[in-house]
């Protein structure tokens, strides 16, 4: 929706949006498949409002967070020479807007849940879709935040639920931020390597000793922290999840300290730091033995949150790309009559309507999951890192398409553009790299029955689907079948490369089965995406000419 143009430049088109949701009728639809009328409508204004938000005043006060980046400052707390981390005032007003909008407070509130009942991630994840097309660096807070609140929710005591619970899912001004500090110098995504130390006190208590190397959101005020109890064996089986809170009861610092900030490519806007703990007091979270399992449960939601950052930062450059496109004229016409540009916008439409289908997908299945569908774990085992592998490099590029599309104007950081390319990069590489996330989904396939929960979950729906390329589509979904019993079958490391093209090819296909079942239940537009996702990725990917309709595809999908 162009709603503006530079009137000093007209050649150079400034396009605004009012509201990223109102604009966005694909998302809309996705929207009414997934939830009933109840949660529609309780969600509909608020989708509105984050909407407008997102792309009016988060909008602006993201260009200033992430050119004024935090910082580390000197300061004296009560005799004691330390160090705080100054945030711009652009990033403290963020925070306000976001865990205002109860972002993460309204979904742990009893009276939602019973409303929303097993569609509650999906509504959380909807206006996350919004927020994050507009700030890319605090939606990792918000993530911690919830991730934490999760942990303790699940496997913490009556005493932690009450001290930390509460805080973590409350609006401001009395709310908590989360974080995970995880990541350790020598260990990186070898997590059994860390040699981050507990001891238990008198008082019950332990104390944290050890260095934490990458700690998203280093600014927090509860840390879940995996340290290995004082005579526990080697290896994730000798790790302890601990909840670790910034101040101490008695309104001293908990002694842990942030020793430098990173200064990254992108997410300028949060905090990120090397943490040293001294001592820190900290609270055990369930059985000794069991922390790094507890922590899988942070890492699931976090690849989850990072797949739909990877989808709303695609939404925002489609929209930067296609809006430009419209009002910026090259040789005499806009950019948008030309084919080359619009094959290029629709191919990337497509990309975000198949992405979409597969992580809304996800989170249904976790919707369920947490419902009590004990069937719907070994499905949501395969499809969280799947769909954050596959997206999160999917958004580079897509990032990177929009930069080139706008020519200069894209590259500049005056434009959102720019800032989309370096907030992208590090999608692929939060919670577990793509190599990462290919042994985990191999794991889940080999170990937790997800390869037929899988094939099971797309055999349902090609069975009804009788539209173009049916039986091509069936013949993938046997063929992907037959690749995973095969490289499962071998021995040694030599599979993991054909493992990691498999990944790839099962994320393709399972899109394609979700957008042909969309198409089966919806409109002109769900068939056309279908039809032209099939076409374009899947039965001739690479080797699909022009289509005769782009026209055509293109005013529907673009």
């Amino acid at each position: 929706m162009v709603i503006g143009m530079s009137a000093a430049i007209e050649c150079i088109p400034d396009v605004r949006c009012e509201d990223f949701y109102a604009a966005d009728t694909a998302f809309q639809a996705l929207l009414a498949r997934h939830l009933d009328s109840t949660a529609m409508d309780w969600a509909r204004p608020r989708l509105h409002r984050m909407g407008r938000l997102a792309a009016g005043e988060v909008d602006r006060l993201s260009f200033d967070a992430d050119a004024n980046p935090p910082r580390l400052e000197p300061y004296d707390r009560r005799g004691l020479r330390t160090e705080r981390i100054a945030l711009h005032p652009s990033y403290e007003r963020l925070k306000e807007l976001a865990y205002g909008e109860g972002i993460v407070a309204d979904f742990y509130a009893p009276e939602t849940r019973r409303l929303l009942g097993a569609q509650v991630h999906r509504v959380k994840f909807a206006l996350g879709y919004l927020f994050a097309q507009a700030e890319q660096g605090l939606y990792c807070p918000i993530c911690m935040t919830d991730g934490a609140a999760r942990l303790i929710e699940q496997f913490g005591s009556d005493a932690l639920k009450t001290d930390m619970l509460s805080r973590l899912t409350s609006r401001p001004p009395a709310y908590w931020q989360g974080a995970m500090f995880l990541t350790e110098r020598q260990g990186g995504s070898d997590v059994g390597a860390s040699d981050t130390s507990a001891a238990q006190a008198a008082d019950g208590t332990w104390r944290l000793t050890g260095d934490k190397w990458f700690c998203s959101n280093a600014e927090t005020d509860v840390a879940m922290v995996l340290a290995r109890p004082e005579g526990a064996p080697a290896g994730t089986r000798g790790l302890a999840l601990f909840a670790m809170t910034r101040q101490l009861p008695d309104g001293t610092v908990n002694p842990w300290y942030v020793m430098r900030l990173k200064n990254k490519l992108g997410t300028r806007s949060m905090p990120t730091g090397e943490v040293r703990l001294e001592g820190a007091v900290a609270h055990l979270v369930g059985e000794p033995g069991r922390g790094f399992h507890y922590m899988t449960e942070m890492l699931n939601l976090s690849r989850l949150y990072n797949a739909v950052a990877s989808i709303a930062l695609i939404r925002r450059a489609l929209w930067e790309g296609a809006s430009y496109a419209r009002a910026r004229r090259a040789f005499g016409k806009a950019m948008a009559e030309f084919p080359m540009v619009q094959d290029t916008l629709v191919a990337m439409a497509l990309e975000l309507e198949a992405a979409n289908a597969m992580v809304f997908e996800t989170v249904a299945t976790l919707d369920r999951y947490d419902a009590g569908e004990a069937a719907a774990r070994p499905l949501l085992r395969i499809l969280t890192p799947l769909g954050k592998l596959f997206t999160g490099r999917l958004a580079v590029r897509c990032a990177s398409e929009t930069v080139e599309l706008l020519g200069g104007n894209g590259y500049v950081e005056d434009r959102v553009t720019a800032r989309l390319y370096r907030d992208a990069q590090v999608l692929p590489v939060w919670e577990g790299t793509t190599n990462i996330l290919v042994l985990d989904s191999f794991r889940a396939l080999a170990k937790e029955g997800s390869l037929d929960a899988f094939v099971g979950a797309m055999r349902a729906r090609t069975a009804v689907w009788k539209g173009e390329h049916a039986t091509a589509l069936d013949t993938a979904v046997g063929a992907l079948e037959a690749g995973a019993r095969e490289l499962l079958g071998q021995e040694g490391d030599g599979w993991t490369v054909a493992a990691r093209h498999w990944c790839d090819r099962a994320a393709r296909v399972f899109e394609a089965v979700l957008l042909a079942d969309a198409a089966a239940r919806g409109g002109a537009r769900e068939r056309a995406a279908a039809a032209a996702f099939l076409t374009r990725f899947v039965t001739a990917p690479g080797q699909a000419p022009v289509p005769s309709d782009l026209k055509e595809q293109f005013a529907l999908l673009v």
